[in-house]
């Protein structure tokens, strides 16, 4: 590979992990590329298509190449500890609200009331992920504000933990894509219906489930399983 291509392989690859260049934005043309680089169309075809295969770039027929959105799923402790919302991404809390848990909730959690909060991720006006969260009452013994629709900082999770002195664990999860609902449709402002990714997990303190939480992402942004 010539030098000019690692150049500017290099050199766009650390724009992307700077945050220079942002998901969804797009590459400088061809054109822009040979002059800066000096290098042939051929040579920059080869240069995008390293870009392609490391996954910092797709291309969009007959609009051009952009910077690829490499969300991944954060599981385990890891999502603990540091929140579902990555660089460049906001939280916008919908509600707080205490619920008879649903069936399938209930099975984890026991029957009876819980807290079920709800919450979308969001890149600017694009909304990336829908997230519903059902918690165990006895959570709010530790964490009232747990009943407001606010954010825990950086999860309610390491929020009990810290203030209960109850380590919490992971201790199963979930990754599998189906067909958006209404609700999915609704909570990610999709018109049309589409296949979508559901990451479930659920969270244990010894033997106790204090809570079952639910990630539906959406369709368009390419993630990785980490």
């Amino acid at each position: 590979m010539a030098g000019t291509v690692a150049r500017m392989v290099a050199y766009i690859t650390a724009r992307i992990e700077g945050g220079t260049l942002k998901a969804g934005e797009q590459l400088p043309s061809t054109q822009s590329l040979m002059r800066q680089f000096a290098l042939s169309d051929n040579a920059v075809y080869r240069g995008i298509a390293l870009l392609k295969a490391r996954g910092l770039v797709d291309g969009q027929q007959g609009r051009g190449v952009f910077v690829a959105d490499r969300r991944k799923l954060i599981t385990g402790l890891q999502r603990i500890n540091s929140g579902i919302a990555q660089q460049g991404e906001t939280i916008d809390h919908k509600s707080s609200t205490r619920v008879q848990a649903p069936d399938w909730v209930a099975a984890h959690l026991g029957p009876g009331e819980c807290i079920v909060r709800v919450r979308t991720v969001n890149r600017g006006d694009a909304i990336l992920q829908a997230s519903q969260s059902w918690v165990h009452l006895s959570v709010a013994d530790f964490v009232p504000e747990i009943d407001e629709p606010y954010a825990c900082d950086p999860t309610w999770q390491a929020v009990y933990q810290d203030r209960s002195g109850y380590t919490v664990d992971v201790a199963s999860k979930t990754v599998e894509a189906r067909t958006t609902t209404a609700e999915d449709r609704a909570a990610l402002g999709l018109e049309h219906d589409d296949a979508v990714l559901v990451m479930r997990s659920i969270y244990v303190t010894g033997n106790l489930v204090i809570g079952v939480g639910e990630g539906v992402y959406a369709p368009g942004h390419p993630v990785a399983i980490a």
